[in-house]
Order: C-alpha cells, then structure tokens, then sequence
C-alpha cells in the first residue's frame, strides 16, 4: 500500500490529516514545530523534507514511522482531508522586524480578508516577528529543495539568508522572483540607490538606525557626525548596539566591515558596552548609568521619554538602512498582483511611514530630518559578496573581541 504521507506535504497539511503522527515528531525532536503554537506559524510553509533535512533525520524511516502511526488510527483516516482538498492554498509568509509587525499585520488582514470575500482563492498567511520566534523560517531555506517548496510571496527584514548565495544561487539568479515595484522610487532612496537594479528584490521600505547619544554620560566629548567616529577609543566601552553574548546586529556591523574591514570591526568591538534589545536601550538612554551612545532603530529611539537628558543623531552619512525586502514568485507574479499591488502601493506606504519606517513609494512624506539620507550597503556588495560568509567572518572578529572586553 502506498502511503498518503508524502515528503513535500507541508507540516500544517500534514497534521491537520493526520493528528495522530504528532508523538513521531516529538520523539525525534520535532514536536515543538507541530505543536499548538508555532505549527500555525510556518507547518503552512514548511515541507516535511525540509524539515527533516534541516534536523538530519533520514526520510525514508521517518516516513514508514508515520504511516505505521497513520495506520493505527483508520478512523482518522477515511476520508482523509487530503483527498477532500487538492487546492493548494496562496503560501504568503511575513518574517518582520519590531515596531512593524503590529501595523503591518493589521493592515494586511484587513486587506487580505476583503480579498478573499471577493476571490475564492485561499490565501494562507502568517505574520511572525523575525528574531524572536523560537522556530523562525529561516534555519530551514538553506535546505529548501525546490521553489514549489518555497511561500509565494515572502516579506523578511534585515540582510538574512535570503540574500545568501546559497539561496541567491539556486532561486534568485535562476530568475525565480521577480521585482513587482512598478514605481520608480522617490529621491531619498534613489539617491541611496536601495532599488534593486537587478529587478530581482523588492525593497517595501526600510528600518533606518540611528545613533542616540546619553549626553550626561557623554560628557565633554564631541558627540559623533558620521558612523566612523563610533571607532573612536573615546568611546572606549561606551557603546550599546542590539545584540547579547552570541549575536550581534549584522544591519550594524557590514557597513563597517565592507568600509574599514576586520580592523574596523575589532576596534567597534572594543568600544561596546554591551548588547540590548532595542527596547532595553529605550529604558536605559538617558539614566546615566549606562552607556553612552546607543546604536538603534529610528522607530525606538522615538520611544525614549521626553525629559531624558538625550540627543538622536542621524548621522551625516545617512543611517543605516536595513531592509524589509518583498520576494514574489516570477511565475505567480500575474496571478498574485493584486497582492503585490497592494504590498507596493501608496496605502501600505502610508502604514510604513507612520511606524518610521521610510518607503520607496513617490508619494510618501517620510519623517525623516531635513536634508537626513540613508547609507545603504549596495548591491554590488550584496552580489559580489556571500553574506553569509561576510557575516560569519565579522563574527569571528568581533565576538571575541567584545567577550575578551568584558562587555557581555
């Protein structure tokens, strides 16, 4: 008897057939991904094989193990769900970073809710933050097999694997997404150079960092204009970014590792105070017992309360821009544009904005200083440099360094 359970079932479809195989998965360190609170979150866009490559479980045994399970429990079986539905949904899966996610997955489940009342598509969609889910997408793209494997349309934040040649190399170079900006971007971002002139990434807008100075811990010295006086040994353990004992944010550190390289690097690392969330340097900027410059994103640094003793500095080269980037299927890419269209256009835009996060689109009023720019990494730098070799040599440097200084 051929089994029902195939190796490219997504785990959602699979355990909404078959309930009963959840203790395979438990028993060989799974259960976490079929559980109650993170199989709703990517089961929908996650396949069986992909899975069990990501943890090195041979497929073969894995297999006969549920369909003995599967066997047991003939009642759950007949008529199974799977036969029932052979319309494979929309896969639309959105890894955002802090102060976006709320926003943005208000707007889009309105959105996506009036859409379906007028298609009978189905469109499966989850909204997850990027960092701090327990089970995020990205462990499992580097053993993604095939793009039929992959959601339709994709929305993450930061350089992430995404970018990666691993990925870039086997779905992105082959021309299996495609750009959908039909706008040409306005100034800000025009004269950053973020879109991509390759058409192959969609940059829906960005999460600019900036620098917010303690200015009693500052004390005398000249606050920072540009992002190379952060290598000041003025400032000497005297400086917060994102990050903790293994993990530093890599939207900070590439820019310098692209423009002063692993001396940059160490020297940054030895003027680290230690690594915060975000939302940490909100409650400790301004309390001068700190440290005394923070590195964070623009929508935080509007979240210190007014009356704290503290300056936010864009710097003269313009802040970091870290990137939510769109990837849309090139093959679905007619069918999807309704998607796409709102996802690129002036009402999103409007929600971006808002959040402060400045968008590409030519009618948004982005809050930004005037004359204010953005620094983007470039994309011949992307192209031309594997990120994830990029970021694991950074790490190599800057880790120890920063543990060596007592930081964290």
């Amino acid at each position: 008897m051929t089994s029902k359970i195939q190796l490219d079932m997504r785990l959602s479809r699979l355990i909404e057939a078959y309930p009963q195989t959840r203790p395979v998965f438990a028993a060989h360190g799974l259960g976490k991904l079929v559980d109650e609170e993170n199989l709703p979150v990517i089961g929908p866009f996650l396949t069986l094989e992909t899975a069990l490559l990501t943890h090195d479980i041979a497929p073969a045994n894995f297999l006969k193990l549920l369909d003995d399970c599967r066997r047991e429990e003939t009642v759950l079986d007949a008529p199974s769900q799977l036969d029932a539905d052979t319309t494979d949904p929309t896969h639309f899966l959105a890894l955002m970073t802090c102060g976006l996610k709320v926003p943005f997955a208000r707007a889009l489940a309105s959105f996506i809710n009036d859409l379906q009342h007028q298609d009978e598509e189905k469109i499966n969609y989850s909204v997850v933050s990027n960092l701090n889910h327990e089970h995020s997408y990205y462990p499992y793209v580097n053993h993604v097999k095939t793009v039929a494997d992959l959601p339709d349309i994709i929305v993450s934040a930061d350089f992430n694997a995404f970018f990666y040649h691993n990925f870039y190399k086997r779905f992105i170079e082959p021309g299996h997404f495609i750009d959908v900006m039909a706008q040409e971007p306005n100034r800000l971002f025009a004269d950053a150079g973020i879109s991509d002139p390759g058409h192959e990434y969609t940059i829906l807008c960005v999460n600019p960092l900036v620098i917010v100075a303690d200015l009693e811990k500052v004390g005398d010295r000249p606050l920072p204009k540009r992002w190379s006086d952060l290598l000041n040994p003025i400032w000497r353990r005297d400086i917060t970014l994102r990050g903790n004992e293994n993990f530093f944010c890599h939207a900070v550190l590439l820019p310098f590792f692209k423009e002063h390289g692993s001396a940059g690097i160490e020297a940054l690392a030895r003027n680290v105070y230690d690594g915060r969330h975000p939302a940490q340097m909100v409650k400790a900027a301004g309390s001068g017992r700190s440290a005394a410059l923070y590195v964070m994103p623009d929508f935080f640094a509007h979240k210190i309360p007014a009356g704290k003793s503290v300056q936010r500095i864009w710097p003269e080269d313009g802040a970091l821009a870290s990137p939510v980037t769109l990837l849309v299927k090139k093959a679905r890419a007619a069918a999807l544009k309704p998607i796409t269209d709102y996802l690129t256009g002036e009402e999103l835009a409007r929600v971006f904005v808002d959040a402060l996060f400045p968008s590409p689109h030519p009618a948004a009023q982005n809050r930004i200083p005037a004359g204010a720019g953005l620094k983007w990494i470039g994309w011949d730098y992307i192209r031309t440099n594997d990120l994830e070799a990029v970021n694991a040599a950074i790490d190599e440097v800057f880790l120890p360094t920063v543990r060596e200084s007592g930081a964290v």
